[in-house]
């Protein structure tokens, strides 16, 4: 009786702290609060990335530094919102972010946010 009552505590008090909906993640870039970046790779968003998302690929990223500049300055004073396919690599790529003094949120998958951000073929802006 206390393991189950210790797991509904622990599944209650979780969502009382879970992470912004798709529409809050969406009004913090109305409002200049947060930047949009894709991790995934090349094939993927050629399929479609979020409207105003920046392109940064996550083997980019593990290959060097020469990213995290970039990311600073288009960052400064907001919150990088990181998105892959599942939310996977978003989370890596969220603990990089972190690791380098950048701060960031994995908020999940592309087919999941593209109802609230729309999408568009044309990738707008790119850091490789």
């Amino acid at each position: 009786m206390k393991k189950l009552f210790a797991i509904i505590l622990m599944l209650l008090s979780s969502s009382l702290y879970a992470k912004a909906d798709n529409q809050e993640y969406l009004e913090m870039v109305k409002e200049g609060k947060a930047v949009v970046i894709d991790v995934r790779e090349k094939n993927e968003v050629e399929e479609g990335v979020l409207n105003g998302a920046i392109w940064l690929p996550l083997s980019s990223m593990k290959s060097g530094d020469a990213w995290v500049a970039k990311v600073k300055e288009l960052t400064k004073d907001k919150t990088a919102l990181i998105y892959c396919r599942s939310g996977n690599r978003a989370g890596i790529a969220e603990k990089m972010f972190e690791n380098k003094g950048i701060e960031a949120e994995n908020i999940g998958g592309y087919e999941n946010l593209k109802p609230t951000f729309g999408s568009t073929k044309e990738i707008t802006q790119s850091i490789e």
